[in-house]
C-alpha cells in the first residue's frame, strides 16, 4: 500500500507548478504594463549634455574627439523632450529646446506636438480589428442563405 500512496502522492505537483508558470508569466505582464503606463505619462526626461566650445556641440556623451584632443566641456542638465509631427507622425526628441527647430524630415512641416516618451508598435491587425467593405459581408451574408 505504500508503493500506491508513493505513486498518487505527487498527483498535485504538476498542476502546484503549472499554476507557479501561470502566476510568473501573468506578473511578468503586470510588470510590463506598469512600466509601459510609466513611459506613456513621460513627455520629457531629465538628462546631462556635454557642451564643447571647441566643437560648438552638446551632446548627451562626452565624444571620442573631444576627450583626446582636451577641449574644454562643460557638463549640464537640460531636459529631452518628445514630440510627433501632426502631418506624418514622424516622431523627433529635444535636447534643453522647449520645441523642435527643425522641420519634419520625413513631410517637411513644422506642425510639432508634444508627445509621450513611449511609442507604440504596430504590429499586424487581427481579423477582429480589420474594417471590411460594405459589399464583402453581403456577398458572404447570400451564400449563408
Amino acid at each position: 500500500s505504500s508503493g500506491i500512496n508513493a505513486e498518487y502522492g505527487n498527483a498535485g505537483a504538476p498542476k502546484e507548478q503549472e499554476m507557479e508558470k501561470t502566476d510568473r508569466y501573468f506578473s511578468a505582464l503586470e510588470t510590463f504594463e506598469r512600466n509601459e503606463e510609466k513611459l506613456m505619462e513621460l513627455k520629457e526626461l531629465k538628462v546631462t549634455v556635454y557642451m564643447c566650445r571647441t566643437c560648438n556641440t552638446a551632446t548627451s556623451r562626452l565624444l571620442d574627439r573631444c576627450l583626446a584632443e582636451k577641449h574644454p566641456v562643460k557638463k549640464a542638465p537640460a531636459l529631452k523632450r518628445f514630440f510627433r509631427c501632426r502631418g506624418c507622425s514622424s516622431r523627433t526628441e529635444v535636447v534643453g529646446l522647449p520645441y523642435p527647430e527643425q522641420n519634419c524630415r520625413k513631410c517637411g512641416k513644422s506642425a510639432w506636438e508634444k508627445c509621450s516618451m513611449y511609442h507604440e508598435k504596430k504590429g499586424p491587425k487581427l481579423d477582429s480589428e480589420r474594417l471590411i467593405l460594405r459589399g464583402e459581408d453581403v456577398e458572404i451574408n447570400e451564400r449563408v442563405k
